[in-house]
């Protein structure tokens, strides 16, 4: 992923940026601050604990910027900081753009009660004798790893292999308009998932 801050903030509705902040370049994001590399812009997401704490060190990282929950308000960082309602919704909206408006890849999804990441391995490995294929790496099926993953493309990536995984009742649904996959592989459905 390689967008100007001024592109990011105008896709996921952020507060306008000055010309200045604006022309920095984001070569990825993360929402591990371990993880974080400079240049990239970090995504505080609320788990365990609130990722809002952890911006002091995504910005001793090396990041450029981060996004902040509006509800968060005040931070006081030197990151160019995104205002938005949601940092999960706003990777979310993010990952979209990427996909059908930046790369717009043929995109394969597969889904089921087993079988999903063999069969995503699978998949990829067959496809990747004739395409470029970026793919789900492990298991990252939920709704951080799947726009993780879109973000993780590069811009000649030619087909991407999304595993898309559920543990609730319209998860999938939401990784799927995420997505909007051309080709839709479910391996099966088993007992686990009959309530959904």
């Amino acid at each position: 992923m390689k967008m100007t801050l001024a592109e990011i903030a105008r896709v996921v509705k952020a507060q306008p940026l000055s010309e200045a902040d604006g022309s920095h370049v984001v070569t990825g994001l993360a929402f591990d601050s371990r993880k974080l590399k400079p240049g990239m812009l970090f995504v505080p997401l609320r788990g365990e604990r609130d990722g809002h704490e952890f911006i002091p060190v995504a910005a001793t990282a090396g990041a450029v910027a981060t996004f902040v929950a509006a509800d968060h308000l005040p931070v006081t960082t030197k990151l160019i900081t995104l205002v938005v309602p949601d940092p999960l919704k706003a990777m979310q909206q993010l990952a979209q753009y990427y996909l059908l408006m930046k790369v717009n890849p043929k995109v394969v999804a597969i889904t089921g009660s087993n079988g999903k990441t063999t069969t995503k391995d699978m998949t990829a490995a067959i496809l990747a004798t004739q395409y470029h294929v970026v793919k789900t790496p492990d298991n990252y099926n939920n709704e951080i790893g799947v726009p993780m993953t879109i973000l993780s493309m590069e811009p000649n990536t030619e087909v991407l292999v999304l595993e898309m995984g559920m543990d609730r009742p319209g998860q999938l649904h939401a990784l799927s308009t995420l997505a909007e996959p051309d080709v839709a592989v479910i391996t099966m459905i088993g007992e686990a998932h009959i309530e959904f």
